[in-house]
């Protein structure tokens, strides 16, 4: 019975059989397919140059110091870090789109409308009221004191509404 050659020089690389690659680093031959689909070098159909591809398998299967440096990963971390990132995008992207199918947000177009009801609405409220703070305290004082507390309510209320109108916050003055 013959033995099979396990090691053979070709171009001058020492170069091991794929059974012997495969215990070299203890893994199965489709491991060794999938690795030379991968780019893992290869001299002639089942010989490997043991160099060429122990230097490979280093640099694109080891485990690198610090997985979180891009430069110190490996193809295959790097593709399964951006994975895993776009997996989280996606779940994300899905959490939102059930959120908004269960009615727990409000487009952004009927929020804005809402509030410029509303906002409309207070105008006109606050704007009367300067008036009507002018007609229940005339019996009482003497009409340029009227209008004097009319305008200075008038002028206030619309300091007061423009100002949350520019910067959403009211900043009394202290006289």
């Amino acid at each position: 019975m013959s033995e099979k050659v396990k090691a053979k020089m070709i171009d001058g690389a020492l170069c091991i059989a794929t059974s012997e690659l495969c215990e070299v680093f203890s893994v199965h031959r489709n491991t060794i397919a999938q690795w030379e689909r991968s780019g893992m070098p290869k001299k002639a159909r089942g010989w490997y140059s043991l160099k060429d591809t122990i230097k490979w398998v280093t640099e694109n299967r080891g485990v690198k110091k610090n997985p979180d440096d891009e430069e110190g990963m490996t193809l295959s971390q790097q593709k399964l870090k951006y994975e895993a990132q776009l997996k989280e995008q996606q779940a994300e992207a899905a959490t939102l789109k059930n959120a908004i199918a269960k009615g727990e947000y409000i487009k952004r177009e009927d929020v804005v409308s809402e509030l410029q009801r509303f906002f409309i609405s207070l105008r006109r409220s606050m704007g009367g009221f300067s008036r009507k703070i002018a007609m229940e305290i005339s019996p009482y004082l003497e009409p340029e004191q009227v209008r004097l507390i009319e305008q200075n309510i008038a002028d206030t209320t619309n300091a007061a509404l423009l100002q949350l109108s520019v910067r959403g916050v009211y900043d009394a003055k202290k006289d």
